[in-house]
């Protein structure tokens, strides 16, 4: 078994890889919406979905989500939001992108709950480590990806993140069989 400190820092870099992911194709995907949301109703529709999801789920899961780990709520979100920018390319029809927005805001629900759980029980160190790691390597995203806006296709940061949702989703099931059989 890997020791607490180094488990730690696989976590830290897990999540700093959601946050990366989250981070690079969050401005692509709200074009995204707004360009199947051909009118300002729409987009607002299309967003208001993901808000109104996610509020639901926190409030009436908050209490269901206690009986699972953490790490296979955050994994679940991991992984449907692989599937979710693997999938952008081929999506046509407005009504699956509805009902995306459902599922995406329900699935950032559940990782915002886990992540809060998660936290709890957290050291303070662990928990600074943590907001310094996401934040770093979030603002270097950002400003990495303005930089090469010109250079990179959408189509290319979508896959991209896809790879690293799932890669995450792949390190957050091992670590979830890990804290099982602890």
């Amino acid at each position: 078994l890997w020791g607490v400190k180094r488990m730690n820092r696989f976590l830290i870099a897990l999540l700093s890889i959601i946050g990366f992911s989250s981070s690079l194709v969050f401005p692509y995907y709200v074009l995204f919406l707004r360009n199947i949301g051909d009118t300002y109703d729409v987009f607002s529709l299309l967003y208001g979905l993901f808000s109104l999801s996610l509020s639901v789920v926190v409030y009436f899961g908050g209490r269901f989500v206690e009986r699972f780990s953490p790490y296979l709520l955050m994994m679940l979100h991991s992984l449907f939001c692989s599937l979710l920018f693997f999938s952008l390319p081929v999506i046509e029809n407005s009504k699956v992108v509805y009902i995306g927005q459902v599922f995406f805001g329900g699935f950032t629900a559940l990782f915002k709950l886990a992540e809060k759980r998660l936290f709890l029980n957290a050291s303070a160190s662990f928990y600074r480590s943590y907001l310094f790691w996401t934040s770093f390597v979030t603002a270097l995203c950002i400003i990495g990806v303005g930089i090469l806006f010109e250079s990179i296709d959408i189509q290319f940061m979508f896959k991209l993140a896809a790879w690293l949702f799932l890669l995450s989703g792949f390190g957050l099931g091992f670590k979830l069989k890990d804290s099982d059989s602890t």
